[in-house]
């Protein structure tokens, strides 16, 4: 489909690369970098050293794949490239980018290419920082006798907590030496029923660990599906604790 409208106010295709206020490069067909727009400037400043480049200025007349740690894949992907091409990538562990790269055509030949970079290096950091805090809050283990750990479930428990919980549960149980653990629902409210605990329960058996649930309400017991044939339940954690010394004097 063809574009609509007049741009006959705009006879300067540069104005229009500067308004977008986006790091915009404009290669040729070679993929020798002709030309950065201002905003481009600020990031290339700040990368120029990255590259042992002493300036801005010294990015003009590079080609694009001196950039690309793997060269012959970057010439691959614009060898080919008929359409938009989109990725992430990392420029030197300093700055996370999406990067956008379009054919320029007229008369359907290819004339160069505009490359998009949209520095989401802040956005990146704060998903990770938000990942690593869920994954710190979503499965606390708690030493609370020999051989024996303890994980609070807090909050609201969706599909991804529990994948975290479970995955961290096990790894946990497989560096070290544990015979019980104990499922501490007390400060649960709600609880995806999408959700199944015998699949914890289960593979925790399977590595040879005993899972103990203490704290359930009456109102969330209703929602779970519990082989009790695998799992001893109690009201608080204090009688489940007890439950396990006899055990173990035994």
């Amino acid at each position: 489909m063809s574009s609509v409208g007049s741009l006959s106010a705009f006879n300067n295709s540069k104005t229009v690369l500067e308004a977008i206020k986006e790091n915009i490069i404009i290669a040729d067909t070679d993929y020798n970098i002709l030309w950065i727009n201002e905003t481009g400037v600020k990031l290339f400043k700040d990368i120029a050293t990255l590259y042992d480049l002493e300036s801005v200025e010294d990015f003009i007349g590079k080609n694009m794949n001196h950039f690309h740690e793997n060269p012959e894949y970057q010439h691959k992907i614009m060898g080919k490239l008929s359409n938009t091409h989109r990725a992430r990538i990392n420029i030197k562990d300093h700055y996370i980018a999406d990067i956008i790269i379009s054919p320029m055509r007229e008369n359907e030949a290819i004339i160069g290419y505009v490359v998009m970079l949209m520095d989401v290096t802040t956005t990146v950091q704060e998903e990770q920082r938000k990942n690593s805090l869920i994954q710190e809050l979503s499965a606390p283990l708690l030493h609370v006798w020999d051989k024996t750990y303890a994980i609070p479930l807090l909050g609201l428990v969706d599909n991804v907590r529990f994948e975290i919980i479970l995955e961290k549960l096990l790894h946990h149980c497989g560096t070290r030496e544990v015979d019980y653990i104990l499922i501490d629902f007390s400060e649960i409210r709600e609880w995806n029923q999408e959700i199944h605990i015998n699949q914890m329960i289960s593979a925790l058996s399977l590595m040879g660990v005993q899972s103990i649930i203490v704290g359930l309400k009456p109102e969330l017991a209703k929602k779970l599906t519990i082989d009790i044939a695998n799992v001893n339940v109690f009201r608080t954690s204090n009688a489940g604790i007890k439950y396990i010394i006899s055990q173990q004097k035994g």
